[in-house]
């Protein structure tokens, strides 16, 4: 009987242990097999991205570059037109607006020319103007009684050079119409004094009295005194 009941409790510990530890069932087998297969495929993915990524080619790098720099010229000053006065011997005096570099010749021209009176010799066409100035046109000076037309239009410059030309006492240079051709006949005043005192005249205007001629540029006191009786203004 002691045999027996040692048996018994021999068995009784396996039984207890079965019932502890059920076998697992078929869903748990089916679930765990399920979860092995997804974790297979994500790692597939993974691997399979990384190599298709890994394979894929690069793209070239470029740089972008600045377009060469170019000189900006600079700004051209803009000239202004000049407005000038033409008057005297010309056939439509006035005012006129000209360009810049405009001459003497060029203002006459747009006044329309020189008139059939017109001492063309007297003007320096090439002259530049010069904005506000005046510019006269002067007229031939008629011959006076007992002056030859030659005498008129162009003195003897030998004598004048040599301070014998003889003017006769009554006949008078008019210094706001005489060329100057005619102007060297005075005493001490030469080509150039000549030239100055037609240029003054023609950005200036007519001489206002005859000591008003000292404004030219050569011409001094002391040379007024040799000429003063010898010149006038025409009036």
């Amino acid at each position: 009987m002691a045999r027996r009941k040692g048996s018994r409790s021999s068995v009784e510990p396996s039984v207890t242990e079965q019932a502890a530890n059920p076998a697992p069932s078929r869903s748990d087998r089916q679930s765990a097999a399920l979860a092995a297969l997804l974790t297979s495929l994500v790692w597939l993915a993974l691997v399979g991205g990384a190599l298709l990524v890994w394979r894929q080619p690069q793209p070239a790098a470029f740089q972008i570059q600045s377009p060469p720099a170019t000189a900006t010229p600079a700004p051209t000053a803009t000239s202004k037109p000049m407005r000038v006065q033409v008057a005297g011997a010309v056939l439509a005096p006035g005012l006129f607006d000209m360009p810049a570099g405009a001459r003497a010749g060029d203002a006459i021209a747009a006044a329309g020319g020189l008139a059939a009176d017109a001492d063309a010799a007297a003007i320096n066409l090439a002259r530049p103007l010069v904005d506000g100035e005046k510019l006269t046109a002067p007229t031939i000076r008629p011959a006076r009684p007992g002056e030859t037309a030659s005498d008129s239009a162009s003195p003897d410059l030998s004598d004048t050079r040599s301070g014998g030309l003889d003017l006769g006492g009554s006949i008078l240079i008019d210094i706001n119409a005489a060329s100057a051709p005619e102007l060297e006949a005075l005493p001490a005043i030469g080509p150039v004094t000549a030239q100055a005192i037609v240029d003054y005249r023609m950005a200036n205007g007519p001489f206002r009295s005859v000591e008003d001629i000292v404004f030219v540029k050569g011409i001094g006191p002391a040379t007024l005194d040799k000429i003063r009786d010898l010149i006038t203004t025409g009036q």
